[in-house]
């Protein structure tokens, strides 16, 4: 692999991870990337597996500081987020990419509507009942999202933070804070998998892995200054170029 790939990804996944680490999405950019270097596409999404755990990690070691992660939260989502992933990165090879694209783009759609006709929803924490259940349908979300996030991955994490948004009442800066131990548990799992079925490129994943962990630590340090009203903006936008970019590809 020549330098000039190993600056990019580098570079790309920097950049990616800054705004990954507070809304997700960091693996729109990552995996087409990858695939533009000259990855095949499975072997793109295992090295994008591999790189986005500098995100998990850099992002919870900050966020840990500013004593912002609610573990007991985190930890529930983590464990049926892990074996959702572990169970889609085994269908990676059998699910058609389509099928999946719709019902992404509908999610979206959907969620687009409910932060638009919601204008205060992410920006102050709102208390939640509901007891046990409430954990119980919100681990069964997250399962469903690891499944996801091991067969594909690009907006796993978007997708935790709806849990956490909309399900759970958190502000957007405290979604960002809280699933990163979910997504670590995610990405690692799914990680392992690739590995297994020898489906990582080692020295693109070591520079995207560097790349994440710089961008990912900067993203939470300044997740404060932007606020989350901000991040609210930033997150639309995003969800916005995703549905369009995806109804485009069917």
């Amino acid at each position: 692999m020549d330098i000039g790939s190993l600056i990019i990804i580098f570079i790309g996944g920097a950049c990616a991870s800054a705004f990954g680490a507070l809304i997700g999405g960091a693996s729109i950019i990552n995996i087409p990337l990858l695939i533009v270097l000259g990855l095949p596409p499975h072997v793109a999404i295992g090295t994008d597996r591999f790189g986005v755990m500098g995100i998990g990690w850099a992002g919870l070691y900050k966020f840990h500081l500013k004593k912002i992660v609610d573990y007991r939260l985190s930890f529930l989502m983590a464990g049926p987020t892990l074996l959702g992933a572990v169970l889609g990165a085994n269908l990676v090879f059998y699910i058609p990419e389509n099928t999946l694209k719709v019902i992404i783009i509908l999610t979206n759609i959907l969620c687009l509507l409910y932060l638009i006709l919601n204008p205060d929803i992410g920006l102050k924490e709102k208390v939640q009942s509901g007891g046990a259940l409430k954990y119980w349908i919100g681990g069964l979300l997250c399962f469903i999202i690891g499944v996801y996030g091991g067969f594909y991955g690009a907006m796993a994490g978007t997708f935790l933070a709806y849990v956490l948004i909309m399900w759970f009442g958190k502000t957007f800066i405290q979604s960002a804070a809280n699933i990163k131990v979910a997504s670590i548990f995610m990405t690692t799992s799914a990680a392992v998998v690739f590995f297994l079925k020898g489906a990582i490129d080692y020295p693109l994943g070591l520079a995207l892995f560097s790349g994440c962990l710089c961008g990912a630590y900067l993203g939470a340090h300044f997740s404060d200054k932007i606020g989350n009203l901000w991040i609210k903006r930033f997150f639309m936008i995003v969800l916005t170029a995703i549905i369009l970019k995806m109804a485009f590809s069917l």
